[in-house]
């Protein structure tokens, strides 16, 4: 049976779209018994996330210190635990990622497979969850090749009955990606498709749309999940 249908893909972005500090430039007004935004796919540009966009595109350490200081990553997470308090010394650690990650630019979610591409995520992964953090590590792979990596945090992590080991992390990317066949199956869409029907720009990437469906899912936000 289908793990996911675009229902639920809508309505998990239409509650994600109803936090008060998820970073859009127009938010909703949190409603526990009215769909606020359902009947208005695609989002407008309104529902942009300006940080987390500018990250994606440019990649630089001042963008991706700041996108993660919007996701709540920072400053006390990693300040506390890992002594990150500077963009450059993020960057001194994303700079390395980059490398290792490369062989992974340009491999989208759906096509992933074990044999190829497995040992090669699991040592992106790890690298990074040593210096950041398991949750840090995923965001910051997600916006180094953002059409294959989906990021968690603790929440949803606990949510799939997985941990922050690399073997978890691999197993909740195969189960992401069954999510997504399954809705690219059902609606016969293409993925450009797919992006274009949820958001009016189209540029978020099927696997941030997963994120927004997960973080609303596993938290029961409302209006669709309370």
């Amino acid at each position: 049976s289908p793990d996911l249908n675009f229902m639920l893909l809508r309505m998990g972005v239409c509650s994600y779209n109803n936090l008060e500090s998820n970073g859009a430039q127009m938010r909703h007004i949190v409603s526990n018994d009215k769909c606020l935004c359902m009947d208005s796919f695609p989002l407008s540009d309104n529902y942009d996330e300006p940080e987390y966009r500018s990250s994606l595109e440019s990649k630089t350490s001042v963008e991706i210190f700041s996108f993660l200081c919007e996701s709540g990553l920072n400053p006390r997470p990693l300040w506390d635990s890992f002594k990150i308090k500077m963009p450059n010394q993020l960057w001194a650690i994303v700079s390395p990622a980059i490398r290792i990650v490369e062989p992974l630019k340009g491999l989208k979610l759906e096509d992933l497979e074990a044999v190829k591409h497995k040992n090669q995520i699991i040592e992106s992964y790890s690298f990074l969850k040593e210096k950041v953090g398991s949750v840090c590590a995923t965001d910051i792979l997600h916006l180094l090749a953002p059409e294959l990596f989906v990021p968690w945090d603790d929440t949803i992590m606990e949510h799939y009955g997985l941990t922050k080991y690399e073997q978890d992390y691999y197993k909740f990317l195969e189960t992401s990606r069954k999510e997504l066949i399954d809705v690219l199956a059902e609606t016969q869409m293409t993925p450009k498709a797919m992006r274009g029907a949820i958001y009016q720009r189209g540029w978020k990437p099927l696997t941030k749309l997963l994120d927004e469906y997960h973080f609303a899912r596993v938290r029961k936000l409302p209006p669709h999940f309370n």
